[in-house]
């Protein structure tokens, strides 16, 4: 019976701690290895709790929250909120709505597991060591990048230039063509 009532202790110490700590480290904090630290951090719970009880000692209303407390946890929590607003035939739907994402995400994680060895080989644990080469390419390819840019629009604003050369001889054209059709007209009404 004592080992039961030890454990059912020890669980309530871990999720006051876990509530208290949250996923940082405790013994960072409050290492084991320190037994004054121990000692004193004990007492200065002790001395709490008794102020607490001492404050609350004749105030039912508080006594009550306090005994409430794990129920008002389990009403907080996000998963009991969906437990008692969704019926089991509309949880069925969600599930069944998001069926399509869930096995792409696993399709997803197999293949991650499928190239884990990969991920994990010697080439690509190598790569730190070529930190450098690969700064110095990229710095190659943003500079040929830019030059690329460079001539792209060089292209642009040449071609452009030629088809308005274009654009004006073909005018030309079209005028001294109209000018010795005029002229080739006049010519036949002075020969009749």
């Amino acid at each position: 019976m004592a080992d039961h009532e030890l454990d059912a202790l020890e669980e309530r110490l871990d999720f006051i701690e876990n509530i208290v700590f949250g996923n940082s480290e405790k013994d960072a904090f409050y290492p084991k290895d320190k037994k004054s630290s121990s000692v004193q951090c004990i007492d200065k719970l002790a001395n709490i709790k008794e102020k607490i009880s001492t404050a609350t000692k004749n105030k039912k209303r508080i006594t009550e929250i306090y005994k409430k407390s794990r129920d008002l946890h389990k009403f907080l929590d996000p998963a009991y909120t969906d437990e008692m607003t969704m019926s089991e035939e509309a949880m069925e739907e969600v599930i069944m709505a998001e069926e399509e994402y869930l096995r792409d995400q696993a399709k997803n994680l197999e293949t991650m597991e499928e190239l884990k060895p990969t991920l994990d080989s010697e080439h690509l644990k190598a790569t730190p060591q070529y930190t450098e080469k690969f700064e110095a390419l990229s710095q190659i390819q943003i500079t040929q990048q830019d030059q690329t840019a460079d001539l792209t629009e060089e292209a642009r604003r040449l071609l452009a230039t030629y088809n308005n050369i274009i654009t004006l001889v073909s005018r030309q054209f079209v005028q001294w063509d109209e000018t010795l059709t005029k002229m080739e007209a006049k010519k036949i009404k002075s020969k009749n």
